[in-house]
């Protein structure tokens, strides 16, 4: 197995076991994960679909496409209770597979020769740090990132008192 055929992996991985949850929570996007609050899950897939479009943004150097969600979704953000403002959820969930398929795309298009390259547009603020250095690393952030939020998903289900998938 090859880099490219690894980050392949990791990327459909974490993008099936993330859309398994996000769709069965199509009903109640807006529970809280615990009695002390949380990100529910429509902020968690707005910030997904945000983040990641911003995450290949840098490698590609290209505008992220989702810049508009910002305010709503970037890190540091807080998920607004009601979802006053939101895109309706099953327009995030189109856009959390339409970043996916792109981001995919963009792994093709890079190649295995691109992945120690280094990114084209990393934020000034994250410019020294391990993880920006190299297209390749990106991608596997981006799945990592991905993963982080999973947890979240899960406690959300766990709080409507579903259980877990086998």
């Amino acid at each position: 197995m090859d880099g490219l055929e690894s980050l392949r992996l990791s990327l459909n991985m974490s993008f099936e076991w993330i859309i398994q949850l996000a769709e069965d929570l199509a009903d109640a996007p807006l529970a809280v994960p615990t009695s002390r609050g949380g990100n529910h899950a429509h902020w968690t897939m707005g910030h997904l679909v945000f983040s990641q479009a911003g995450l290949t943004s840098m490698i590609s150097g290209r505008p992220n496409t989702w810049e508009t969600w910002k305010s709503l979704f970037a890190g540091g953000t807080r998920p607004h209770p009601e979802g006053d403002g939101y895109p309706t959820y099953t327009e995030v969930l189109t856009a959390y597979r339409t970043v996916h398929v792109e981001t995919l795309q963009l792994l093709e298009t890079i190649g295995v020769s691109g992945l120690d390259d280094a990114p084209k547009a990393v934020w000034e603020s994250l410019r020294d740090q391990p993880d920006f250095q190299s297209n390749g690393r990106l991608f596997v952030f981006i799945a990592m990132h991905d993963m982080a939020h999973f947890g979240q998903l899960a406690d959300v289900r766990r709080s409507l008192g579903r259980k877990p998938f086998a």
